[in-house]
């Protein structure tokens, strides 16, 4: 085999290896969203939680995967400070704006000259060098973050559940409530190589009467309280905006396209070793 042909084949079997186990990846994702789908449908699902409640009280104060709704509630709800919003969770971030200059690798230099003159008439000369055609990107860097959080529930109206390190679960993000832009604009850096623009302020909340849907195992405390939390054989822990229904719908969707996309390059793969085969 010629050198060409023997560089030819490489990049034949090299391609199909990569595409083989690109397929292998894409079904292996496609298989855990299906099997997350499934777990999901199996959850049994409760309109109401009084109704969670009197099968808890029923079933020794255990259930290994339900779902059930409700809307935020805090006995000591906090106010943001930007937003004014009644949240259980607040989260306010500081982020700096600034410009960075990039230098061109074949970009042209050039002198740039300044006087400048003192209180005693002294004469003062700087010399400061420029690249001709350099760039300016927008960059940023995250500053500060605090969280404020009190204890909240789920509530219905007819009853109350606490959840179990809501923060971990799937699906569990705060809502936007407020931006602020404080302007600073001020030069700094090596060769005033970049120039800030200011501090963008956000808070993030987790509103009171925000409704959301939990999907996890419930157990009753001795004292009675129904607590939702992440399952001990590891299945399904999510605590979202969207009803069961959609998340349902969104994994089985997403594992429809894995199983697309792990046939298409499985099919490369063989035709590419084919060709390899073949030279």
């Amino acid at each position: 085999m010629a050198v060409g042909g023997e560089e030819d084949g490489r990049g034949l079997l090299w391609g199909g290896i990569a595409c083989c186990c690109a397929g292998a990846g894409c079904y292996l994702m496609g298989r855990s969203r299906a099997e997350s789908a499934a777990a999901l449908r199996s959850a049994r699902s409760f309109c109401r939680i009084s109704d969670l409640a009197m099968t808890l009280g029923a079933s020794s104060g255990y259930l290994p995967l339900v779902t059930v709704s409700g809307r935020v509630g805090s006995d000591t709800p906090i106010i943001g400070q930007q937003s004014g919003l009644e949240a259980a969770i607040v989260n306010n971030e500081v982020t700096q704006h600034f410009l960075k200059k990039q230098k061109n690798k074949d970009g042209e230099e050039y002198v740039v000259l300044k006087k400048t003159k003192e209180e005693d008439g002294t004469e003062r000369c700087l010399v400061r060098k420029e690249e001709k055609d350099a760039r300016w990107i927008e960059c940023s860097e995250l500053i500060s973050s605090k969280t404020r959080k009190v204890p909240w529930h789920l509530d219905d109206g007819t009853g109350r559940l606490e959840i179990v390190r809501a923060s971990s679960a799937d699906g569990f993000v705060l809502r936007f409530g407020s931006e602020v832009f404080e302007k600073q604009p001020r030069t700094c850096g090596c060769e005033c190589s970049v120039k800030i623009l200011g501090l963008k302020r956000t808070e993030w909340v987790l509103p009171i009467g925000e409704h959301l849907t939990v999907v996890g195992e419930a157990v009753k405390d001795d004292s009675g309280k129904i607590l939702i939390r992440r399952p001990r054989d590891g299945g399904p822990f999510h605590v979202t905006r969207s009803s069961i229904g959609s998340l349902i719908s969104g994994l089985e969707y997403g594992a429809r396209w894995c199983e697309f996309w792990a046939a298409a390059f499985a099919a490369s793969g063989v035709l590419l070793l084919g060709g390899y085969a073949m030279c």
